[in-house]
């Protein structure tokens, strides 16, 4: 028996891929009512698209900083009380995670002292106000070994089912194809707890909240480093100056919220530290070469995804 698909059905699935492959995760087909073979196809579309998006919204608040060497994500389905009910992971390069190990079992017995208090006083400002934002650093001890990673809170879709993100990270420092052997024989030579410092400042300006900007000054008091060795050593790392790094990281952190959020650009400026839209324009024209209206013009998504971003 055969089956006729309008060509207009078939070109809107086709287009519909597109759109899924080009981060357009919003899209969604509309199933005819005649439930044949494909509208089968289009309902198991619009559940892929569904899944996507619903992944990229918190993923979109957990990205670890450039300082780290992705590794792999776990999803972690738990209670209100913090016991894990599932686990899936969506990529695993090292096979870090065991799930016999995880189930059943309570987050906080692989946690330490000082983790468990940061961990609950986090997973109850979630629970209290579930828009905010609660993406946070966070280390796992298993079988004794520690997992650096970024940890962050969520519900699927509308259920009320509590899902738990982790992505474990790896400390790395930076190459760059034009790093001379003689930067990197003075990386290898560098002080291990200053290069340690650096890397540690270096992730806390990837944490996108910029509402608080911080200065050289600060940063070097904060965390007992001399502005000399601080300007070398971040330098050296990471092919850039502190300033070169912080505003790029800004204006980054601007392209997304204007492609992915509806903030107005006057709010997405005050997000990323500008005082004034006028400084934020230049510095905006300065890195992406066009405005910041004109690449909201040509990149904007279509998801309404604010209350995964940072408030």
């Amino acid at each position: 028996m055969s089956i006729t698909i309008s060509k207009e059905r078939l070109k809107a699935l086709i287009e519909a891929l597109e759109e899924l492959s080009n981060g357009n995760y919003a899209k969604r087909l509309n199933p005819k009512m005649e439930q044949d073979c494909f509208s089968h196809a289009e309902f198991l579309f619009n559940i892929l698209a569904g899944n996507y998006e619903s992944k990229f919204k918190y993923f979109i608040s957990l990205q670890p900083t450039f300082g780290y060497e992705f590794v792999t994500t776990s999803i972690v389905k738990i209670s209100a009380q913090g016991q894990i009910l599932d686990l899936s992971l969506i990529q695993d390069n090292q096979q870090s995670f065991d799930e016999t190990v995880f189930v059943n079992r309570n987050v906080i017995d692989f946690l330490e002292e000082e983790q468990q208090e940061k961990w609950m006083k986090h997973f109850l400002m979630f629970l209290q106000a579930p828009a905010a934002k609660n993406s946070f650093s966070l280390q796992l001890s298993v079988d004794g070994q520690r997992l650096n990673g970024y940890c962050g809170f969520h519900y699927m879709d509308k259920s009320h089912d509590i899902w738990m993100s982790f992505a474990l990270v790896n400390p790395i420092i930076q190459e760059n194809h034009q790093t001379s052997p003689a930067a990197f024989k003075k990386m290898r030579k560098m002080n291990e707890t200053e290069r340690d410092k650096i890397q540690r400042i270096h992730a806390l300006l990837g944490t996108k909240d910029y509402e608080k900007i911080y200065t050289i000054d600060e940063l070097c008091q904060a965390f007992d480093l001399s502005k000399s060795t601080f300007q070398k050593g971040f330098k050296l790392l990471y092919n850039q100056t502190f300033y070169t790094y912080y505003l790029t990281q800004r204006i980054e952190y601007a392209q997304q919220l204007l492609a992915y959020s509806e903030w107005s650009i006057q709010a997405i400026a005050e997000k990323c530290g500008f005082s004034d839209y006028s400084s934020f324009f230049r510095n905006f024209q300065k890195v992406v070469q066009c405005s910041p209206a004109h690449y909201r013009k040509q990149n904007y998504k279509g998801l309404k995804i604010d209350d995964f971003l940072v408030k």
